[in-house]
């Protein structure tokens, strides 16, 4: 049986990503639920919460997120069906394009249902302690950061953007009056962190990092990868970047940090 994700789902929905070694989207799925309530969807077998998966929707594009089946689970055919009812009900929703950022384990599925591979995500981690960040951005910049994040991304979330901008302290760097940067510290998660300019990024980096323990950075993002090592973060882990649907005009370039893997 496959039904919409609750609130009521979530301490078993939360079990089930540590089960499945994702237990860094626990926060994220409460958050993504309060920016788009109908936007998982799960599986039960025996009445059990067996199957999990997100699909934030982003203009025309839509991110798939918190994709796991339990480990007792598994083998069933329950992540193609989920992840298969999910796609059919976006698409009557009006999307056109799934982006996700795979593990191993699931990109057998996913290539399996026409998924193909765009480029490497790295997860990065830091020991040791955190600063405290206090700096928040003002409202009347929120406008720019959105048209920064649309050119990055493309895609177009605003409200997932929104709920992050209100949730975190941040910063944004400015030439000759406009944005040319942001970044913002969810947690001890670095991102999403946007820099039209390498200068502009590093400093971001070098301002936010401090204060924080994991950022995922796309690999084509050198710079990026390079400001982080200087702080300190180590690659944890690796995953790649998968794409059903006509592509989207992401600028990895200007991508110094995603908000998650679940959300881009």
């Amino acid at each position: 049986m496959i039904r919409s994700l609750s609130p009521e789902d979530l301490t078993d929905a939360v079990a089930l990503l540590e089960a499945s070694n994702l237990g860094g989207a626990q926060a994220n799925l409460a958050r993504y639920l309060r920016c788009q309530p109908r936007c998982g969807w799960v599986a039960l077998r025996d009445g059990v919460l067996a199957g999990l998966v997100t699909v934030l929707r982003q203009g025309t594009a839509a991110f798939v997120g918190a994709m796991a089946v339990h480990p007792d689970h598994r083998s069933a055919g329950i992540g193609r069906a989920l992840l298969e009812h999910a796609q059919a009900e976006s698409r009557r929703a009006g999307i056109t394009t799934f982006l996700l950022e795979a593990t191993p384990i699931g990109e057998h599925l996913y290539r399996r249902l026409g998924y193909v591979a765009e480029h490497e995500t790295l997860i990065l981690q830091r020991e040791g302690d955190v600063a405290a960040v206090t700096a928040q951005i003002a409202p009347s910049d929120h406008l720019a950061i959105t048209a920064l994040d649309r050119i990055a991304t493309g895609t177009e979330r605003d409200d997932m953007l929104a709920l992050l901008l209100r949730e975190g302290p941040g910063t944004t760097i400015r030439m000759r009056g406009e944005v040319v940067g942001v970044g913002l510290v969810v947690g001890e998660r670095l991102g999403p962190v946007h820099a039209t300019q390498v200068d502009v990024g590093r400093a971001l980096v070098d301002q936010l990092a401090p204060a924080c323990r994991v950022v995922t950075i796309p690999e084509p993002n050198q710079h990026a990868l390079a400001a982080v090592s200087g702080h300190g973060f180590r690659e944890a882990r690796r995953l790649r970047r998968m794409r059903l649907g006509p592509a989207v005009p992401m600028r990895t370039d200007w991508v110094w940090a995603l908000a998650s893997p679940g959300a881009g």
